[in-house]
């Protein structure tokens, strides 16, 4: 039986809450920033390319352990007990199985990849699926409440933890287990801290009725998930079986830092913003319309800053982690507009889910998964420099397809949203081609200069990409802010 709805927490405004989840994901981003170095000088890059792996075997369960059940709770107008206890049951069951799924077939891993040690490291991961099922319920919670300044606290405590025991393993001598337990104490520490601060405590009920209209949102949202994972985990796979484990870690260890924006920015963005257009469900525009808010910001932010370091990532990166790993900086400059450019148009599948078009975005990253996997394929036997071209050649060449499908969805100005990307990705490109041809090169040999160099030049970018376009920025903060 319905209840009545609790008032929902006026929660902090919503810059404050952007602020605190991306505060806690930069701060995560920083440290990790600062703590790799450290890492990648006690472990080989061979251990990296087997985490990688790793994690790409295990990230496909961790998808399934929430099956989009909890923004599907999230969206509700209404809080039924009942229904979320059916979810959480449901989640918990599902979670448990993926999980000895996982540490069972794990042996079958290592003997296709040829890989030695895999089994060891897929089989401690497997705890993950679990923990990440267990605690979906709880920060739905949490998320419908908008609490995400405790979110992004909790978060960076996690972080923290993490890094540390990740550190001290290393130090001793762990190698590759040292990456394995950082992810560990990551998930326990944020499925622990939600359980705590959720104002939901499960109870000992599932009632089927209330699971029909969550399975049909999961379905697609599933779907969708597998789909967008494959098509990100496909290179490393590939990778991994054609290449072994150097040139693996060295793909690898780029993916790292190219992610960094999404995991800084565009991902907590995308958990503040997603509960804005959920609020116009009933008005497709209105969600096109901060979907535009969102790409201007998120463009401005993440292009000119991901062209300059790829400017001056061939001094930086060798400064960071050591001589030996000098070779990614050209992947990770080759790479660069493929992960700037998906960073900043990610927010389409916040506004498909808001409108309620899952199958319409199933339809589209099927599309794209297929085609980029099929382009990628073929560059696997040339080698991961070839493999970064081609990914983001794929990226700019699929963006104005995403987009006709974003507008199926929920109407807006491709105009407007190529008129975002553009000016920003021209000013980051000069920029790119500056650093890396003049301004690098003169200070390479003082490592204080060319860090006050790097930081110098993202400062102007930044300052050059947004003059033309303030009062555009300004509306797009305007309506970001009251939604």
């Amino acid at each position: 039986m319905k209840q009545p709805t609790p008032p929902r927490v006026p929660g902090a405004s919503f810059f404050l809450n952007i602020g605190a989840m991306a505060g806690s994901r930069v701060l995560s981003v920083f440290a990790q920033v600062l703590v790799l170095p450290i890492i990648a000088r006690y472990l080989t890059i061979a251990d990296f390319g087997a985490v990688a792996l790793a994690m790409s075997i295990v990230v496909f369960a961790q998808l399934l352990s929430d099956c989009g059940l909890g923004r599907s709770l999230v969206r509700q107008s209404e809080v039924v007990p009942e229904e979320w206890d059916s979810v959480f049951w449901l989640l918990a069951g599902l979670g448990s199985l993926l999980s000895l799924s996982l540490f069972l077939t794990a042996p079958l891993w290592e003997a296709l990849f040829d890989f030695p040690g895999l089994s060891g490291l897929v089989q401690a991961l497997s705890v993950i699926p679990l923990m990440q099922s267990l605690s979906a319920v709880s920060n739905a919670a949490l998320e419908r409440d908008e609490r995400f300044v405790w979110l992004g606290g909790l978060r960076t405590l996690a972080v923290i933890l993490s890094l540390a025991a990740a550190i001290g393993l290393a130090i001793a001598g762990a190698g590759a287990w040292c990456l394995i337990i950082q992810q560990i104490v990551l998930f326990a520490t944020l499925a622990l801290g939600a359980a705590i601060a959720s104002p939901y405590r499960p109870r000992l009920r599932l009632e089927p009725a209330w699971l029909t209209g969550h399975l049909r949102f999961a379905r697609d949202t599933v779907g969708t998930s597998l789909v967008f994972t494959l098509q990100r985990q496909a290179p490393v796979m590939m990778l991994g079986y054609a290449v072994g484990a150097a040139p693996l870690g060295l793909f690898s260890m780029a993916l790292r830092l190219l992610r960094l924006p999404e995991l800084g920015l565009s991902g907590p963005a995308s958990q503040v913003v997603f509960v804005r257009m959920a609020r116009q469900a009933s008005d497709p525009a209105a969600i096109g319309a901060l979907y535009i808010a969102a790409l201007r910001l998120l463009a401005l932010v993440i292009l000119p800053g991901m062209f300059c370091l790829a400017g001056f990532a061939p001094d930086l990166i060798p400064l960071l982690l050591t001589d030996r790993w000098g070779d990614v900086a050209l992947v990770f400059a080759l790479a660069a507009p493929a992960f700037a450019l998906e960073a900043s148009t990610s927010m389409a599948g916040m506004a498909f889910y808001a409108a309620g078009q899952t199958t319409l975005r199933l339809r589209m990253a099927t599309e794209r998964a297929i085609l980029q996997i099929v382009c990628v394929a073929i560059a696997v036997p040339f080698g991961i420099n070839v493999v970064a071209v081609v990914l983001s050649l794929f990226a700019v060449a699929y963006t104005p397809r995403l987009w006709w499908y974003t507008g199926r969805a929920t109407p807006f100005s491709q105009r407007e949203a190529l008129a975002a990307v553009v000016w920003p990705t021209i000013v980051g490109v000069l920029a790119w081609l500056v650093s890396a041809l003049l301004i690098a090169p003169a200070v390479a040999q003082d490592a204080i200069l060319l860090l006050f160099a790097a930081f110098g030049t993202a400062m102007l970018t930044w300052g050059l990409a947004a003059l033309p376009q303030l009062v555009a920025l300004r509306r797009a903060v305007a309506l970001l802010r009251t939604g």
